[in-house]
């Protein structure tokens, strides 16, 4: 009889544990649930050959499956508009060739569209929904030469962005002071 009790308790506590497994598809209806945020950037570029950085704050605003708009502040004066179809200034110019694709990981980034993401990247979620981190290598020669590899922390949202390239170039984006925007 005591071995029987033991084994319905050991059950019972591995019960909350496998309940409340987090995965990515979990990651991602927590980011979904808001799908409209605003808030302030620190971007950090630091650049390997140069031994040097640069600072970047500014605003923005993201609208899940539309866009991505970046105003920088400092150092200059710059607003950036990031759209599944091209990155664009404020003058509305597109920026050269290739900028829709920049423009697409961004957005599934942040958008946290895993099933597009693993096409192109192996994806290792750890943590929990309240602290939580994907880590994104590429799986193809082409893109692990301009990528090593990109890692988002988060909680309700994406709070980090940490992307790594094979030169030692790395990009830090900090999004902070992040609200709900009203759909109206």
């Amino acid at each position: 009889m005591p071995l029987h009790r033991g084994f319905i308790t050991l059950l019972l506590l591995l019960l909350p544990m496998s309940a409340q497994a987090f995965d990515l598809e979990d990651l991602q209806r927590q980011l979904a649930a808001t799908p409209s945020v605003a808030g302030r950037f620190e971007q950090q570029r630091e650049l390997a050959d140069l031994d040097s950085s640069l600072t970047s704050r500014g605003t923005f605003i993201f609208e899940r499956g539309k866009r991505v708009v970046w105003q920088l502040e400092t150092p200059v004066e710059e607003r950036i508009e990031l759209t599944p179809e091209a990155i664009t200034n404020g003058s509305g110019k597109a920026t050269p060739p290739g900028g829709e694709q920049v423009a697409q990981l961004f957005l599934q980034l942040l958008e946290g569209d895993w099933q597009a993401l693993e096409s192109r990247f192996t994806l290792k979620l750890s943590g929990d929904r309240d602290a939580w981190q994907v880590a994104l290598t590429p799986k193809e020669a082409a893109l692990r030469e301009r990528i090593a590899d990109i890692t988002l922390r988060g909680d309700r949202t994406i709070d980090n962005l940490d992307m790594r390239t094979p030169d030692g170039d790395r990009l830090e984006v900090r999004l902070f002071d992040q609200h709900p925007l009203n759909d109206s």
